[in-house]
């Protein structure tokens, strides 16, 4: 939030325990895929729980599983490929009493059929409250 109390973000954060699979790079380069658990989304971001410490400016490649409407009025599920860079972690240090940590992630690419669903997901969850 800003000094006058108003939102900085484009898009409506909404709370989501969704499943996201992450490719976590490596220091030697290679990517090691991990399961993770969202905490909220938005159009413009993702933030998750990690079991690993993820440095910020990491950049990750993800794939989200959304819960969207379906055409006939039941629910169906879409993936959605995205990229996107840390912007924070916290606790803000890797410490080994550490159970897990929470990571803010900003889309710096989402697919077109991806985004689609995503704002579905959030309109579903918005008309739900």
């Amino acid at each position: 939030m800003t000094a006058s109390g108003s939102e900085r973000r484009k898009g409506k954060r909404v709370d989501a325990n969704l499943k996201l699979s992450v490719q976590v790079p490596r220091a030697d380069g290679s990517h090691e895929p991990a399961q993770m658990e969202t905490l909220n989304i938005s159009s413009s971001g993702i933030y998750f729980k990690s079991d690993s410490f993820i440095e910020p400016m990491t950049k990750l490649s993800m794939e989200l599983e959304l819960p969207i409407p379906g055409t006939d009025g039941t629910e169906s599920t879409a993936g959605a490929h995205c990229e996107g860079i840390v912007v924070r972690v916290l606790p803000e240090v890797a410490a080994d009493e550490i159970a897990h940590y929470e990571v803010a992630v900003f889309f710096t690419q989402i697919d077109e059929s991806g985004l689609d669903y995503l704002q579905k997901h959030i309109n579903m969850i918005i008309t739900d409250v």
